[in-house]
């Protein structure tokens, strides 16, 4: 059986106005160094490069230096986009299951992940920049353009305000099993452990919201996020 070489892909902030056949230079320290020392791609080897949702140029590298890669472009590749736009409105977590989660979402193609702080979340404290490059890294991996916008953290009320699109609340004690119909855009709202208290079900109820059952297990969190995003985003 063959094997196939993996194809490394990097999200650049900026690439030149590029056709089939034409040779690029991007001025970019980070992947040049990812290239040169960490990764030792040598020139003759293809490599993919993005910018946030444009398309995907396939290439291969011509000549590097510390601080910049030369690409001929092979093949430029659509970008592709998943069917609506889910903000992940989740209760942050302990330990690395928050980080595992950030991941995991966006691998699924989640567009927006808000930590909420909610009347019992344990820790309140997350690292805004470590989830933006771990999810920056699995949107390079999974083959994706878009980046995922992660927010500061905010409370329930704070994010009913900052995001008043269609609010889907994940909830094992619902009857409603499936959605009919969605908007474009949908906020999906995931309780803590141990569910919501009950001001933070005031704050649930004092908007319009729909409650939805994904299964009959009780769910951690991030679990839980994960299957209910997957849900409403590809079913």
């Amino acid at each position: 059986m063959m094997s196939h070489k993996k194809i490394h892909r990097f999200y650049v902030e900026d690439i030149p106005l590029a056709s089939i056949g034409t040779t690029i230079t991007l001025n970019n320290d980070r992947i040049a160094k990812q290239i040169n020392r960490v990764l030792k791609i040598r020139p003759g080897e293809e490599i993919e490069v993005f910018m946030d949702g444009g398309d995907t140029y396939a290439g291969t590298i011509a000549h590097t230096t510390d601080f910049t890669v030369a690409l001929t472009i092979n093949k430029i590749i659509p970008r592709t986009t998943p069917p609506r736009s889910i903000i992940a409105a989740v209760s942050i977590v302990k330990g690395d299951a928050f980080e595992m989660m950030v991941q995991k979402l966006t691998e699924i193609g989640v567009y927006t992940i808000v930590p909420i702080i909610s009347g019992r979340t344990i820790k309140q404290s997350i690292r805004i920049n470590r989830l933006q490059t771990i999810s920056d890294e699995a949107v390079e991996q999974c083959g994706a353009t878009q980046r995922v916008t992660i927010t500061e953290p905010l409370t329930l009320k704070e994010c009913f305000a900052a995001f008043p699109f269609q609010s889907v609340v994940l909830d094992p004690l619902s009857t409603n099993t499936s959605l009919s119909v969605l908007p474009n855009t949908v906020v999906c709202y995931v309780g803590p452990e141990g569910g919501w208290d009950e001001k933070d079900e005031e704050v649930i109820n004092s908007f319009d919201t729909i409650h939805l059952k994904i299964t009959d297990r009780v769910l951690r969190t991030e679990t839980a996020a994960i299957l209910g995003v997957y849900s409403l985003l590809w079913q």
